[in-house]
């Protein structure tokens, strides 16, 4: 009665315990009037796809085609990484729409409550103490990864749902029990997500080969017998998860993500990495590049420590330690772990399950260890610290909150030699630990959850805001375009809000077809596209941005309206024949909804375009690839308008040759002098200035404090030989600047304190920029980062030019946070003209999402009828820019352009119907010509003419198009989600398999006497 009654109490006590340690980690949400949401892709793109989702949930419609994401998506494609697979997000289902951001709170929590119960059901199958497995339990709910990611990516903690549960079908398969369990649980694996599912595949693996050396003795084996029931098991589990991971994973092989760089170039991390390791094992809230997020609780980290040190009777469980260890220091191992393709260290989630285990064995020894043992978990905590106080620079320069972590682990390592010393009893010891471990893991919390201690909690979302942003992104000005007829597709300006992509997906729940989206698996053939175009805004997840206001780019997409901020209109450049809507005469425009830190406190006006093309249209000529392949970006945007690029033979349809109408402008280069110390004069004004020279960051109420003071902040004559080496050295950087970029911009620099020079370029011939949209075409793009000697000296230089003294211990200060914050090469640039600013960001090596070095960048200046004589450039980031070449294109727009572009908006189908999975219209050629569309090119779409199938192939490089004759004819695309039916029928016979199986087996038992 008793060993019933057992696993009903050890779930009663982790419910009560994980309730109560809820309570103290997420209350203080309530104190600080916070969501679980982050401001990054928790408002960009979890909150948002969660909206999503819970629509299509309620419309019982899951797959199939959404024109909402994007230029438009398959679901399954896009919503199978998130939420589609994971069946704790259907349980939003559940709750009222208006309270969607209370169900993502507390999904998150009850998904933190699923992964404990999950390590509890895989620790009943050992031989642990019940006291150990529930403080394994506590241990491996509470990790640093499982906190972090539950107020970052709630979604990561599906596989520490998961992993649990597969190694426990494992452990069931070597006990020489059901196969049964390990194929469902593999099959809700691959439904669940397909990068976990290879992540979990990897850890399962290895765990099962160590796990079989382990208990090899202890059961009687064949080996060959075991082997076919593990990959039975995994087979018949690929089957159940068909339904989802077939579709998913033929998105993912033609995502924009396939053929990025292996562990984005490293051969090693950079060495700033392997400083800031010791620091990150027991504490939680320092910014830990690549994705190491440990936060280990003391008492597991003793635990770590007593199993290595008894290596050999604890000897696969430290081989899989030891594993994770090598795997943490090499980033080849993080990018396999990844797919092949960034060196993130994500899949470190699968360690939670060895510490866990490590945890129990160590808590099932309390009573039984030494005087020896205690030493050696004495040294190793010293050797932690020691180990921190060094990769610092020999001090404990650390967060205050750190030195409370460090603090409950010293207590921890007291509690267990007092025990010991004392001979408590094992009642006693586990108390005193469990109590212990409570408050660690709360105080592990607060290094995320607390804007006290970490910064993770300052980039969350106040209550209730992402709501109303959600509602209120566009200030209502949606209702405008979802009341004009036909089909069109929409994006904010530039700027809109301040940046040009702030939270990208918030406008797909708007139902205005915002072309912008954030996806981790985009279409494959859109950013092939979006870079055969140079769309300066392009991102692996972020294909189309904005279309970096491009005024064909965007008509080519068909985007008839553009939301933009009530002042912009007269005061930014806006493409060519967009113009603010008017109703009534009458300015379209909609008050300001302020939502509390995002809002950009101004009301919506929108922008219509003249010349967006419809969806589907005719083009009667055809270009020729050869030649489109050696013509300039924007020479190939315009080309598209002229001809379809048709990847496939179309008979009778003329190739046409297309003629530029571009120019190429001349300019001189001019360094801005004014904001560089290369005189004596110019020290006495930066000086005077508050050590500042450019005329935007001046501080007047400095100037006015010197005035009782001038000679002391201007004195130059005490160190004037010093100085004047200074102003030699920034003499001889614009003199060899000037000469370098003699014949046109190939460098931009910085001067001797580290800070960029300004560069002007200006026009030769302004007059040539009227009624053109301008562009800056950089290319052979090389970046020189700053070396920890160029910090080093630049902070030298600085305090010199600032009269004060650089001390030994400032040097040294200089150092250390120069080893600490090396260069990882992300870099932007930005160019102002006459209405308009853009820029381009380089991210930098270490971004695990969209790392992808760029050599040629195309930038968007914008269009103007008036002339524009300068370019003011600006770089920040990194020491020095090369180009082989920067070229000024004035691309014009006029009268040619508008006829081009109404004779293919009159070649567009007539009576353009267009649903979710189903596109009909009626086109009308009078000559043979190509089906020309924007909709993104997918296996799944299928066509038929006048009732009859007929192939479609590429069109303008990723889009659907086909060849049709002429005559008038009915055209009909429908959409299937490529790789669905055979997922379904591979399901069905998983679930046959697993329905077979389980009767077998019940039969043969009800056949045993």
């Amino acid at each position: 009665m008793k060993s019933k009654r057992q696993p009903k109490l050890a779930y009663a006590a982790y419910t009560g315990i994980f309730i109560v340690l809820v309570a103290a980690m997420y209350g203080i949400f309530i104190l600080t009037g916070k969501s679980f949401i982050w401001q990054g892709d928790g408002l960009a793109q979890h909150y948002p796809i969660l909206v999503r989702f819970y629509d299509w949930l309620h419309q019982g419609k899951l797959a199939g085609w959404s024109w909402n994401l994007g230029l438009g998506a398959d679901r399954i494609t896009a919503f199978s990484y998130y939420v589609l697979g994971d069946p704790i997000s259907y349980l939003i289902g559940l709750f009222p729409k208006q309270h969607i951001e209370t169900g993502y709170n507390l999904l998150v929590l009850v998904r933190l409550y699923l992964s404990g119960l999950a390590f509890m059901f895989f620790a009943r199958q050992r031989m642990f103490k019940p006291s150990s497995r529930l403080i394994g339990t506590i241990t491996y709910t509470f990790t640093g990864f499982s906190l972090y990611v539950s107020i970052r990516h709630p979604f990561f903690l599906l596989p520490m749902i998961l992993f649990p549960l597969l190694t426990y079908g494992i452990d069931h398969v070597l006990a020489g029990k059901s196969w049964l369990p390990l194929a469902a649980f593999t099959g809700l694996t691959l439904i669940g997500n397909f990068y976990f599912a290879y992540i979990l595949a990897i850890g399962s693996l290895v765990y099962a080969i160590l796990r079989y050396f382990a208990v090899r003795h202890d059961h009687v084996f064949h080996l060959g017998r075991l082997i076919g029931r593990l990959i039975g098991a995994g087979l018949v589990g690929a089957l159940l998860g068909s339904i989802l991971f077939i579709p998913s994973a033929l998105g993912v092989l033609k995502s924009t993500r396939a053929g990025t760089d292996f562990a984005n170039g490293y051969l090693l991390y950079p060495f700033n990495y392997y400083l800031k390791i010791p620091n990150a094992v027991v504490t939680t809230g320092n910014a830990m590049s690549f994705w190491v997020n440990l936060g280990l609780a003391g008492l597991t980290f003793l635990a770590l420590v007593y199993t290595l040190s008894h290596f050999k009777r604890y000897l696969w469980l430290n081989l899989g330690v030891v594993l994770l260890g090598v795997g943490l220091l090499f980033p080849e191992i993080a990018a396999i772990m990844n797919g092949g393709t960034t060196p993130s260290q994500r899949w470190l989630l699968l360690g939670c399950l060895a510490f866990g285990l490590a945890v129990m064995s160590f808590c099932d020894q309390l009573v039984a260890l030494t005087h020896c043992d205690l030493l050696v978990l004495v040294w190793a905590t010293l050797g932690l610290l020691l180990l921190v106080w060094a990769a610092n620079g020999f001090i404990m320069d650390n967060d205050a909150h750190d030195f409370v972590l460090y603090g409950w682990l010293l207590l921890t390592l007291g509690a267990i030699v007092l025990g010991v010393m004392e001979h408590w009893s094992a009642k006693r010891q586990v108390t005193v630990l469990m109590g212990l471990l409570c408050l660690n893991v709360v105080a592990n919390s607060y290094g995320y959850f607390s804007p006290l201690s970490g910064g993770a909690s300052q980039q969350l979302t106040p209550r209730g805001v992402a709501t109303k942003f959600q509602k209120d992104y566009y200030d209502g000005a949606e209702k405008y375009v979802k009341h004009q007829a036909g089909f069109s597709r929409s994006r904010i300006s530039r700027q809109y809000y301040y940046s040009n992509d702030a939270k990208t997906n918030l406008g797909m729940n708007l139902g205005a077809h915002d072309i912008m989206s954030y996806f981790s698996v985009e279409n494959g053939d859109v950013g092939v596209f979006s870079q055969a175009l140079g769309n300066a805004q392009f991102k692996m997840n972020k294909p189309i941005n904005q279309g970096d206001s491009r005024t064909t780019l965007n008509n080519l997409l068909g985007v008839r309206y553009v939301f933009a901020r009530e002042n912009q209109p007269g005061m930014q450049a806006f493409p060519y024949g967009y113009h603010v809507a008017k109703k009534n005469g009458k300015a379209v425009t909609y008050a300001d909804k302020p939502v509390h830190g995002f809002g950009n406190s101004y009301g919506t006006t929108i922008l219509t375009s003249k010349y967006a093309l419809p969806l589907a249209y005719l083009q009667t000529q055809k270009l020729s690839a050869k030649q489109f392949k050696h013509l300039s970006d924007t020479d190939r945007e315009q080309a598209l308008t002229t001809g379809a690029l048709y990847e496939a033979a179309a008979p009778k349809v003329k190739t046409t040759t297309y003629h530029s109408r571009q120019r190429e402008l001349s300019y001189k280069v001019r360094p801005l002098k004014e904001t560089v110390i290369n005189s004596f004069k110019q020290l006495v004004n930066y000086r005077q200035q508050g050590n500042q020279l450019d005329p935007d960051l001046v501080k007047t109420s400095q100037q006015s404090l010197r005035k009782h003071n001038q000679d002391r902040s201007v004195s130059i004559n005490e160190d004037r030989t010093r100085l004047g080496k200074l102003i030699k050295q920034n003499q001889k950087i614009l003199k060899q600047g000037k000469q370098k970029n003699k014949h046109g911009l190939t460098r931009m620099t910085s001067d001797n304190q580290n800070h960029p020079i300004t560069y002007q370029l200006r026009i030769k011939q302004p007059q040539r920029t009227r009624g053109t949209e301008l562009y800056l075409d950089l290319s052979g793009i090389k970046a020189e980062r700053f070396t920890v000697q160029d910090k080093y000296q630049g902070r030298r230089n600085t305090e010199i030019f600032q009269n004060r003294a650089y001390t030994g211990l400032s040097r040294l200060q200089t150092l250390r946070k120069s080893i600490w914050n090396l260069s990882d090469g992300a870099y932007s640039v930005t160019a102002t003209s006459f209405q308009n600013v853009n820029s381009f960001n380089q991210l930098g090596q270490t971004n695990l999402s969209d790392y992808e070095p760029k050599s040629h960048v195309l930038l968007n200046l914008g269009y103007s009828t008036s002339p524009r004589r300068k370019i003011k450039l600006t770089f920040k980031g990194v020491k020095s820019l090369s180009f082989k070449s920067a070229k000024l294109i004035a691309v014009p727009f006029g009268k040619p352009y508008a006829k081009q572009m109404r004779t293919l908006q009159h070649q567009g189908l007539s009576n353009l119907n267009v649903t979710s999975d189903r596109v009909t219209g009626t086109a009308q050629a009078d000559t043979a010509s190509i089906l020309t569309t924007s909709i993104p090119y997918s296996s799944g779409w299928r066509l038929t003419v006048d009732g009859k199938p007929q192939a479609t192939h590429r069109v303008n490089v990723g889009f659907i198009g086909a060849s049709l004759p002429a005559g008038q004819h009915k055209i009909e695309l429908t959409h299937r989600t490529p790789g669905l039916r055979l997922g379904i029928v591979a399901t069905a016979l998983g679930l046959l398999i697993m329905v077979l199986s389980a009767i077998w087996t019940g039969l043969k038992r009800r056949k045993r006497p």
